[in-house]
């Protein structure tokens, strides 16, 4: 007879696995039915550098910015037993005659036993619109697709994954392409991901009919600033995600710039939960940031808290001003 323990450590690997093939399965194609969830990484922090989710976003810095996002998801279930982790690099930069922007990303994401690792290159091209710039953005790079079979426990040992190759990669291209339109005070973005659609299907074993790929997400962006006074400014903003065959997702942000030195705020993410985050602009080039995802559905409810860290250090190149209600 099994024991109270025993029953608990039981219990948790089903749970886990379950959380696992939530995971698992939405990048999966089955015959005409296609299964998909959200597949580009999450983040808290993006309104503070949003290169990651836009590449036209590239050179809207008078300086040569670099930014690191350090991200651990539902630390309940922990980095072990598949809970997601990211760590994203980003920096972009103006060139000379500032019509133009470029930018280099690379992006590790984990979700138990699925890892990508990509490399990208952005270039934006800026034309001058009444007060603010309207960007165009491209961005090419590739991905590295690594599945780690023997991580998963799996429920029935008789499934044709159990006999497979223990590990699996392939390396695709992939290409995103945005607009932003920015002034001091206000900006507004539109962006897709992973136009190309890439397969994964050479690499990962198939079985009844299963088929894997990426599918297109899309990312609108849009905020304002308010100086409320001196010291003061109130800056909401809000995102929208798509992308095919699951819902949508929306974040509404609310967040304020004390004295020029400190944001804080927080984003209702909805059918999710809350969003805490607080950044210090600790110079007027060094800033460091975090987050915590407090999440009220059932996956956030058992999967425990998120936390991101993000670093960022601006070279004013040109010893221009740095600091704008825009620019987080």
């Amino acid at each position: 007879m099994q024991s109270l323990k025993e029953r608990s450590i039981l219990y948790m690997k089903k749970n886990i696995f379950i959380s696992l093939l939530i995971f698992i399965q939405p990048f999966i194609r089955h015959g005409g039915d296609t299964l998909m969830a959200q597949q580009d990484p999450q983040y808290s922090q993006y309104m503070f550098n949003q290169l990651a989710i836009n590449p036209a976003y590239a050179g809207t810095k008078d300086a040569l910015s670099t930014s690191m996002f350090l991200r651990t998801q539902w630390t309940g279930i922990g980095i072990k037993d598949g809970a997601p982790t990211t760590e994203t690099f980003t920096i972009h930069s103006p060139l000379r005659k500032r019509k133009i922007g470029v930018g280099f990303t690379v992006i590790s994401d984990q979700i138990g036993p699925k890892k990508s690792i990509g490399a990208l290159a952005s270039y934006a091209y800026k034309i001058p619109i009444r007060k603010g710039k309207l960007s165009f953005g491209l961005r090419m790079g590739v991905y590295q697709y690594t599945y780690n079979w023997y991580l998963i426990d799996y429920k029935d040992k008789l499934d044709p994954l159990t006999t497979a190759q223990t590990q699996t990669k392939t390396i695709l291209p992939s290409a995103d392409a945005g607009i932003y339109y920015y002034t001091s005070t206000m900006y507004a973005g539109f962006s897709a991901t992973q136009l190309f659609k890439g397969h994964l299907s050479k690499d990962v074993p198939l079985y009844y009919g299963y088929n894997t790929e990426l599918e297109r997400h899309l990312f609108f962006t849009v905020g304002k600033a308010w100086a409320l006074s001196d010291k003061l400014v109130f800056n909401p903003s809000c995102m929208i995600k798509s992308v095919a065959n699951a819902p949508g997702a929306v974040d509404v942000n609310f967040s304020f710039l004390l004295d020029q030195r400190v944001w804080a705020g927080f984003s209702a993410r909805i059918g999710y939960g809350m969003v805490f985050y607080t950044q210090f602009n600790i110079t007027e080039k060094f800033r460091l940031g975090y987050s915590y995802d407090w999440g009220f559905n059932k996956i956030g409810t058992y999967g425990g808290g998120s936390h991101e860290i993000m670093l960022g250090y601006d070279f004013n190149l040109r010893k221009s001003k740095m600091f704008s209600p825009r620019y987080f």
